[in-house]
């Protein structure tokens, strides 16, 4: 009989201190933390400043690998991540790893030699204005990007398929490459094959692979097949797959497995744990990993942007009913400054209460940090 009113007793012990310690929703905790824990910076197209910068210029000194998940054709981020290349030489940065191929990588590095790299890249983006023919390489801004890395002597790392607007320009820089003769035998094969530009036929690349007698040339046709497979069956592990391929065959070749990478790729490429989108291990993943392995750091960005136009409208992400970003972050948005959350300090407990979105929860769990441009994106 005591043993049961001493238990009586602690439960209403509990319950009576449970009821003065009410439990806290996770908005409540996400929005101290985030007065905690937010910054700013301006930018004014040529050296950002604020306390929000130097926080993410720390990263460079703290981490391995540097990881900015971007949203895609941004002219301003593209003048942003050409200060973050040269912040990044002072601390031993000296690999840039993009979302290309490795052949359109090193076409890059060709142009950042030539005397006019945007010149370079607007004649070859010229029959395809609004994409580009090489992914997110396409602007003045973009070209100023591989000045930058010209001057401050990176190596350009290109990890991802082959892009398909990409593929004649391929497809003719190897023949043009040949011999005479091979050339005016494979005539009709190239021909064939550019007839059919956007998914070529694969006797036809094989034909032609087995003329070429230069390795770097097969790979680049090896490299069109796998991606029209990719493309054709809208295979995410393929890519997932190929990036990591290709990202370890350029750091295997690295003098010392402690050189310094950049990334800037898709944001959702780079997420610790399974990437948002395909919900598959992706290369931000593998490299978090690999840092655990070498005992260094890695730190990945989420970059977002509220506002967009879309035919002469501006659309405000926080308003759609079908958000791109978590309402959360897009909230912070300010027109003159670039917000910076460093999310680090949020993995408390939370205990999933759904009193946040179910987005937020994972931004948490897979970024380091969230960056809101001012951008106005078109």
């Amino acid at each position: 009989m005591k043993s049961l009113l001493l238990l009586v007793g602690l439960m209403f012990s509990y319950t009576c201190f449970a009821q003065k310690n009410k439990v806290v929703s996770d908005s409540t905790k996400f929005n101290r933390y985030l007065l905690q824990h937010t910054s700013s910076f301006t930018f004014d197209g040529h050296k950002p400043s604020g306390a929000g910068w130097d926080i993410l210029e720390k990263q460079f000194a703290d981490n391995q690998f540097v990881a900015w998940g971007e949203y895609h054709n941004s002219t301003v981020l593209s003048q942003l991540s050409s200060y973050a290349l040269e912040v990044g030489s002072r601390y031993g940065f000296k690999n840039w790893c993009v979302e290309v191929s490795p052949f359109v990588a090193s076409e890059l590095m060709r142009f950042a030699a030539s005397a006019n790299p945007a010149d370079s890249l607007l004649m070859v983006s010229k029959d395809h204005p609004n994409y580009g023919t090489f992914p997110f390489f396409k602007t003045t801004e973009d070209a100023q990007m591989l000045v930058t890395a010209k001057k401050y002597k990176y190596h350009i790392w290109g990890i991802d398929q082959e892009f398909q607007l990409a593929f004649p320009y391929a497809i003719n820089h190897v023949y043009n490459a040949q011999s005479a003769k091979i050339k005016q035998t494979y005539k009709p094969v190239r021909d064939s094959l550019l007839a059919k530009w956007w998914m070529p036929a694969v006797k036809l690349l094989d034909s032609l692979r087995n003329a070429v007698p230069q390795p770097i040339y097969k790979r680049v046709l090896d490299d069109i097949k796998v991606s029209r497979t990719i493309y054709y069956e809208d295979n995410s592990l393929m890519r997932a797959t190929l990036m990591k391929k290709n990202f370890y065959q350029y750091y295997d070749q690295t003098k010392t497995k402690n050189e310094k990478v950049f990334f800037k790729l898709g944001a959702n490429h780079l997420a610790k744990g399974l990437n948002l989108m395909t919900h598959l291990y992706d290369i931000g993943n593998s490299v978090y990993e690999l840092s655990q392995r070498n005992q260094t750091n890695f730190t990945n960005v989420y970059f977002i942007v509220r506002y967009t136009t879309e035919d002469g409208r501006i659309i405000d992400d926080l308003a759609s009913t079908e958000n791109e970003y978590p309402k959360e972050f897009l909230q912070l948005y300010d027109k003159d400054k670039w917000v910076v959350v460093d999310l680090r300090p949020f993995r408390v407990r939370y205990r999933n209460d759904k009193t946040l979105t179910d987005d937020t929860y994972q931004i948490i769990d897979k970024y380091d940090f969230v960056v809101v441009s001012p951008e106005v994106q078109k």
